[in-house]
């Protein structure tokens, strides 16, 4: 695939946000944009998740709406650990590591409770953004050369996410992208909250009621990232929890 036509294939989505980055890494709007500009010129990367896409039937470039977003998110705050909760084909976490590759330090840990597309979503044409194509696993389309950093567990966000917390000293990103409910949600922020440190950042996808809470609780204001359901707060106390909200 030529880089002109990926390059037009950029252009068919919304134009990054580069002002949403810049408030929540509390960076410069020059230095969000040279790193959302970093990610957008990574055709290699970008072939591959394409082509990837591709053969699993996606007609889609993406499933979450931000990759570059996060990406420069990440090469700003250089954390030691990112925490994603839904992975399906691998895009954020594609976006995520690569970032970590240029950073040369930290990691990425991964939770996805797998679930196959059926037959009959298949041959009636309706896909399910999260949902695997046959013969797919979690983060099928994430290129081997980025997966050193990578540790993907598979299961319940319930069940696993407490023993992941357990054993990180910190969380520097954190990103929510799952169906949920309020009461799964809260539960696995108010553990998840435990590891959060100034400078942190949180981010949900289509979760407005859940991180709602979630900065309210931390009194921290949420930012909603231009166009899409993609919304973070930046943790800016050391200790911000308000108990009883």
């Amino acid at each position: 695939m030529s880089r002109t036509h990926i390059s037009r294939k950029y252009l068919e989505k919304r134009t990054p946000d580069v002002r949403w980055v810049a408030r929540l890494a509390h960076t410069s709007l020059q230095n969000a944009k040279a790193y959302i500009s970093e990610a957008a010129n990574d055709y290699e990367l970008a072939n591959h998740l394409d082509e990837e896409l591709s053969r699993g039937g996606r007609t889609s470039y993406v499933q979450i709406s931000s990759p570059f977003e996060l990406y420069a998110l990440t090469r700003v705050l250089k954390p030691k650990h990112v925490v994603e909760i839904g992975v399906s084909a691998g895009v954020s976490s594609a976006y995520f590591l690569r970032a970590l590759e240029g950073n040369k330090k930290g990691k990425l840990h991964s939770i996805d409770l797998p679930e196959q597309q059926t037959e009959r979503q298949i041959s009636s044409n309706r896909q399910i953004s999260w949902a695997l194509p046959p013969g797919k696993s979690s983060g099928w389309a994430v290129p081997n050369y980025l997966r050193s950093r990578w540790n993907l567990l598979i299961g319940s966000s319930g069940q696993v996410l407490p023993h992941l917390i357990n054993d990180l000293d910190c969380i520097g990103i954190f990103l929510y992208d799952i169906p949920y409910t309020m009461k799964s949600a809260i539960a696995d922020f108010e553990i998840s909250d435990t590891k959060l440190e100034k400078g942190s950042v949180v981010l949900a996808d289509n979760a407005l009621g859940p991180i709602r809470w979630w900065a309210r609780r931390r009194n921290e204001r949420v930012y909603r990232r231009k166009g899409f359901g993609l919304r973070g707060f930046a943790i800016q106390r050391e200790s911000g929890v308000t108990r009883g909200i």
